[in-house]
């Protein structure tokens, strides 16, 4: 059995050194990533092919062509199918995983409880001062985004839950947040933190750029919750001067590192979060 990896790479590319380093270390051994482009003139496309070429490994697919809501989605289910007795880490370019032990440990407890899949949710990571800063390439990612918390469930409203661990043969639900068959492992026994490196500059362009193409039908939108998400997420942009208000106790942010144990609220919020969608 081979830990595999997939993911899938759109226009923000300037996390994909840190999360294939990331999951490395975290014991992936085989990498899928999957390449997005509106055009093979991309200048970012070539900048994306060196990163993943300095790791050893090609992207596994590049798909050229309009977005649309469902391609993720399809995208990682074509690489799943290939191996389907594996296990796979799942996670988009900005959720780097974190677990309460190794992942070989949660694999095994998984095998030896006949579950099928696991799931966790999602932590925020934000600037100290609620900006959304450009990424320092040489400054580790979780020294510039010290905060963690609950943003993406309590301002926009959007799903929270998240599978990041599968079997190969395991359908999943559009953006990972669920599954279509299989059995998942309690969250008793294990629920994995989504620490979610969204909340940099290129956020907004990308939220303003999204609200545009799905109300206008320029992209195919299959679920209307999205537009109202990107919106309310804008006018709370709006409304605090371009920030996020780190002060706003419903966010629950408080400072965090990269360990398990480092968000001391987290052991209080899973009976919530499990029960998210």
């Amino acid at each position: 059995m081979t830990i595999r990896f997939v993911s899938v790479v759109g226009a923000d590319t300037g996390l994909l050194d840190a999360a294939i380093t990331h999951y490395r270390d975290l014991g992936v051994e085989s990498f899928h990533i999957a390449r997005h482009i509106e055009s093979f003139d991309d200048p970012d496309f070539q900048r994306s092919q060196e990163v993943v070429a300095r790791h050893g490994f090609s992207f596994a697919a590049v798909h050229q062509g309009p977005w649309d809501e469902d391609l993720n989605a399809y995208l990682i289910r074509a690489q799943m199918r290939r191996h389907p007795a594996d296990w796979w880490v799942v996670a988009d370019l900005d959720e780097f995983h974190v677990y309460d032990r190794p992942l070989t440990d949660v694999i095994a407890a998984c095998e030896a409880g006949g579950y099928d899949y696991v799931k966790g949710a999602l932590l925020d990571r934000v600037a100290a001062d609620g900006s959304l800063p450009a990424l320092q390439p040489d400054v580790s990612i979780w020294e510039q985004y010290p905060l963690a918390g609950l943003l993406t469930l309590r301002v926009p409203g959007a799903g929270s839950s998240k599978v990041t661990l599968a079997r190969g043969s395991v359908p999943l639900h559009l953006g990972q947040h669920g599954a279509d068959a299989g059995r998942p492992m309690p969250a008793e026994e294990a629920f994995p933190q989504v620490h979610h490196f969204k909340w940099n500059d290129s956020v907004l362009p990308r939220l303003i750029q999204r609200e545009k193409a799905y109300s206008s039908g320029d992209w195919h939108l299959t679920y209307p919750d999205t537009v109202d998400e990107s919106r309310r997420m804008l006018r709370h942009l709006e409304a605090n001067g371009g920030r996020i208000d780190v002060t706003a106790e419903e966010l629950a942010l408080h400072p965090c590192g990269s360990d398990y144990a480092d968000y001391k609220p987290w052991p209080d919020l899973v009976p919530l979060l499990k029960k998210r969608r």
